[in-house]
């Protein structure tokens, strides 16, 4: 797909309305679950109570097999959702167990950035990534303590060294026909599938920076607010759903990033209409099934403690989305789905793309042409199992 999108004057920046402070991630919703007594009873429903297979489409056995074994890996041998730097996510890898065995202390010429950089994205897109961007580490966008599930959940510093100061930024695309079953079960295989993908992709990419004489942390949903990162490495801009919306997949991508000393060359942040059309378009809100997204404008007061103050973005209520998540047995991406920046590539998306990105002037009747040809409607999983 040819690019449609413009260079912008600022990145995650042009969001910043007011004193930034730095984000304590025990306040992500699904941290506050395990400590905050008011989430309690939640926090018991959607982490401790079974999940029954049923004789509904998405909610079968093999539904929820499928789901657990896509975030095996994460699970298993990522961990940023418990809190990161362990595992294929550690930050101290000294490449023990490596066939072939190469000398310590082998360090590539750092003298040309723009071929490293190059390179970079050359083995992030290797390793399985859909898109790599790169941007000035803003440490803003650091947790003030990062928060760990592991025994019952605790807080716990960390610093990143100034020497890093760059961030690779990993986009992973998720299944378009998986994620149209939201909410039901293969929709949140791809999650699970992604999130996998994400601690992977970052921790081979860590590993080979490390092999070529400099240092990485990679990182998934852990150390740093992933979404302002990827808008300064050039990635997409923010959207009424509160997610990273790409020129070419939406908001149908999750993101991993590399913190290094490496030196290389920042991407530009892009413009291609999100912003404007997303106040126009409130799809995602509209087929929000626990009504945690805004209908209204962009505001900068925070819904609760799970909200950053100083944006102007539209917020989220996370806890409305736990609590659908915790009765529905699976994740939900509706507002995934129903995006309409989330479509395959074709002649006839990416002539709305265009327009969306030139014009205002046919955003509504973009958004009603996106209704009539039935795009964001629920799909039966039953005719996703059928098309494997």
């Amino acid at each position: 797909m040819k690019k449609n999108y413009r260079i912008a004057d600022k990145g995650s920046d042009r969001y910043v309305v007011g004193e930034v402070t730095l984000f304590d991630q025990k306040n992500e919703m699904f941290k506050r679950m395990l400590w905050d007594p008011k989430l309690h009873e939640l926090g018991k429903k959607y982490y401790k109570t079974p999940v029954l297979p049923t004789n509904n489409a998405g909610h079968r056995l093999e539904d929820l097999a499928m789901v657990n074994a896509s975030w095996y890996l994460e699970h298993n041998f990522g961990r940023s959702t418990w809190g990161g730097q362990t595992d294929l996510y550690r930050w101290d890898w000294n490449g023990q167990y490596s066939y072939p065995l190469v000398p310590s202390g082998l360090k590539i010429d750092g003298d040309d950035p723009i071929k490293i950089t190059d390179g970079i994205k050359k083995v992030g897109s290797f390793f399985g990534a859909t898109k790599v961007g790169v941007c000035d580490l803003d440490r803003r966008w650091l947790y003030s303590k990062g928060y760990t599930k592991a025994e019952g959940g605790k807080s716990f510093d960390f610093e990143i060294p100034e020497e890093y100061k760059y961030v690779i930024v990993l986009a992973i695309e998720m299944d378009y026909d998986a994620i149209a079953c939201s909410p039901d079960g293969p929709a949140s295989s791809a999650t699970g599938l992604g999130y996998s993908r994400m601690a992977f992709e970052a921790g081979l990419l860590a590993a080979y920076i490390r092999g070529i004489g400099y240092k990485a942390i990679p990182c998934g949903n852990d150390t740093a607010c992933s979404i302002p990162l990827a808008i300064d490495a050039g990635l997409g801009e923010l959207g009424r759903n509160c997610m990273l919306i790409t020129p070419e997949y939406g908001p149908r991508v999750r993101i991993a990033k590399v913190f290094t000393n490496l030196p290389l060359v920042p991407d530009k942040p892009i413009e291609f209409g999100v912003w404007e059309f997303c106040k126009t378009c409130k799809k995602c809100a509209e087929h929000c099934p626990s009504r945690a997204l805004s209908l209204e404008n962009p505001t900068e007061a925070p819904i609760d403690q799970s909200n950053r103050e100083g944006l102007l973005t539209w917020k989220i209520d996370a806890k409305k989305c736990a609590a659908f998540w915790a009765s529905n047995g699976h994740c939900c991406s509706n507002c995934i789905r129903t995006c309409p920046f989330n479509k395959k590539s074709g002649a006839l998306h990416n002539a709305a793309r265009w327009i969306i990105r030139h014009s205002r002037v046919f955003d509504k009747a973009l958004v009603r042409l996106d209704d009539l040809f039935g795009y964001g409607k629920k799909k039966n999983s039953d005719k996703f199992w059928s098309k494997i």
